[in-house]
């Protein structure tokens, strides 16, 4: 039997070593083929395809897709896309979406992964959350959102528009600029002038040690009619005490 973390992780040796056992006992074609396989592996549907699919040896593994009941690559790779972006930590725990971007952010150039995936995978959760709140999906996402950045997998677009006003709420919810400050995805000069970043942010980011005193001073300086409640100074002057 074997595990997601196995299978996402395994060299390509090792991967066409656990597929070869299985190649005489799995019967069928397609979705039932893989039902078979995943049953014979240890995993749900969704994780065998998600965790092969990920793996970064798949390309090197010609015969892989057709043993996982698909005609193509390309059919695989468009599988596991859409498992992956409609998936809201069921099929996929919460350490499974961790695992992928763990294992994802150590490979050369991403592969597998770019913006537009992970775009349509969170605007499937966020369409959720705001359907209901429900502490698991909540949960999962604060975790999922700090894997993205800790395994450095938001490029500069993506931070960007995660900075806009329309995100505002969704960052109080999960912390999601503190996680960019404390794992350098924005710089705190960037951070505090981003027009999308609220005061509240701001001031957190100076109360955590986040943001660097010169760097609020500077900021201060430059507008000094841009801090009219006066939190940005209040949060200076309690982070320097």
């Amino acid at each position: 039997m074997e595990s997601f973390e196995t299978l996402i992780r395994a060299s390509e040796t090792q991967l066409a070593e656990v597929l070869a056992r299985l190649r005489m006992r799995g019967a069928g074609e397609g979705a039932a083929r893989r039902g078979q396989l995943g049953r014979l592996v240890g995993v749900n549907v969704v994780q065998l395809v998600c965790g092969v699919g990920f793996n970064p040896a798949l390309r090197r593994l010609a015969d892989l897709p057709s043993l996982l009941g698909f005609a193509s690559l390309e059919g695989l790779l468009a599988e596991r896309n859409y498992l992956f972006i409609h998936d809201r930590y069921r099929a996929l725990g919460i350490s499974d979406i961790v695992e992928i971007y763990t294992v994802l952010g150590a490979a050369d150039a991403h592969s597998g992964l770019d913006a537009d995936l992970i775009i349509s995978r969170l605007n499937s959760i966020e369409g959720q959350l705001e359907e209901t709140i429900n502490p698991v999906l909540v949960g999962g996402y604060k975790l999922e959102m700090r894997a993205l950045y800790v395994n450095r997998l938001a490029d500069a677009a993506l931070v960007n528009r995660r900075l806009g006003p329309l995100y505002a709420v969704l960052r109080e919810i999960t912390g999601e600029g503190m996680v960019m400050l404390e794992t350098g995805t924005v710089a705190a000069t960037e951070f505090l002038r981003h027009a999308g970043v609220t005061i509240d942010e701001k001031s957190r980011g100076v109360f955590l040690g986040l943001i660097p005193a010169a760097s609020v001073q500077a900021y201060l300086a430059a507008q000094p009619a841009a801090d009219p409640q006066g939190k940005l100074r209040a949060a200076l002057a309690a982070g320097t005490t």
